[in-house]
């Protein structure tokens, strides 16, 4: 009799031992979700599309190799990708059709793959990017256009980079890009326009690569305009820790939530200071992750319903590492979505469970 009961505790014991670890089991890494949703994304040999079953976007492409390459994980027919992104600039070019800001993810894709581009092609660039600049400094959209713009002006000094060339006249460019500041210390699209979010980070990242970020009309005036947007409020549980897109918006988004940490981070370590809130800031990027289909969304109205994107995506990746808390993707999480199998299994035990329970009883009785 002893042996029955110590028997059937055994049974309960591992009973229940195996119900303990089915989630352990069944754990993946907020990192295991994120690369399996790149990868769904990616259309063989031509990209990544922004969402799947969608075509391919050439920032969805330059955002998903990116994090890729961080993790060491190389795209499908790697060789067809490159000759296909390299004949698409080629054909911007041959059509007329050159739009920087396609231009850019795309040499940016090139890049990050250490494709050798055509000379051809790099000097067709090159006298594109020189026709854009203005003599007052800036640069604008097309070499058709004399209307400047910080935003092109940005992707083309970028480019420039990218090319491997210097950009000249770079006091007058610099000067331009320190004319489009405001009293709020923010800096507008151009000279007349008001401040915006998105401007001023152009604006931040061009100084601190063109020279030093303390040249900035006024440095501390433009940390007070990017910590303006983040919210602060711990009863505001869907969007504490995280920055809004603009100064009227109730909701938070990943993209100025980077934007404002990137800039924050240079600004701060000049300055010597350390007001970010990183913890705060990085568990808010982290409840982005939306395990349904293991991408980061954005929630720009504030409901629930989110729709991954690499774009999104790449906002929380790129947060996460400015803020040095990468690792943080390590960590497990476990989800059970419905399942047939995990329904049987859980019925199963739950039956097995009560069985026992009624012959223990039984024979207790006897």
């Amino acid at each position: 009799m002893k042996n029955k009961f110590r028997n059937l505790i055994i049974c309960f014991f591992i009973l229940f031992l195996s119900l303990y670890l089915i989630p352990s089991v069944l754990a993946k890494t907020r990192l295991s979700y994120l690369t399996s949703f790149v990868l769904d994304n990616e259309i063989d040999g031509n990209g990544f599309s922004n969402t799947v079953g969608l075509g391919v976007s050439y920032e969805a492409t330059a955002s998903a190799l990116e994090i890729l390459e961080h993790y060491g994980i190389n795209p499908h027919e790697i060789e067809d990708l490159k000759s296909n992104l390299e004949d698409t600039i080629t054909d911007m070019f041959d059509t007329n059709s050159v739009n920087l800001y396609s231009l850019y993810s795309l040499m940016k894709s090139l890049e990050i793959l250490n494709h050798d581009i055509d000379t051809l092609l790099l000097d067709r660039i090159y006298q594109y990017l020189n026709d854009t600049e203005q003599v007052g400094g800036g640069f604008s959209y097309s070499n058709a256009s004399t209307s400047v713009s910080l935003t092109y002006t940005y992707y083309v000094i970028q480019l420039y980079s990218l090319i491997d060339k210097p950009v000249v006249n770079i006091t007058i460019h610099k000067d331009w890009i320190l004319s489009c500041n405001n009293s709020d210390g923010g800096y507008g699209g151009n000279q007349s326009l008001t401040s915006t979010l998105i401007n001023t980070y152009f604006a931040t990242i061009l100084i601190n690569d063109m020279g030093n970020i303390d040249e900035l009309a006024d440095i501390n005036l433009t940390l007070n305009y990017f910590k303006s947007y983040y919210i602060n409020d711990t009863a505001d549980l869907d969007n504490f820790g995280g920055f809004t897109p603009t100064d009227i918006s109730d909701y938070a988004l990943l993209s100025s939530t980077y934007y404002c940490a990137r800039s924050l981070s240079l600004i701060e370590d000049y300055l010597g200071s350390s007001e970010l809130n990183k913890g705060a800031i990085s568990n808010w990027v982290l409840s982005r992750q939306n395990f349904h289909d293991g991408g980061f969304a954005e929630n720009p109205e504030g409901s629930e319903a989110m729709t991954s994107s690499i774009i999104s995506s790449y906002f929380a990746f790129e947060t996460l590492n400015i803020l040095g808390y990468l690792s943080s993707l390590n960590s497990e999480i476990w989800r059970v979505e419905f399942n047939y199998w995990i329904l049987g299994i859980i019925l199963s035990s739950i039956v097995l469970v009560i069985a026992a329970g009624i012959f223990l009883w039984r024979r207790r009785r006897i």
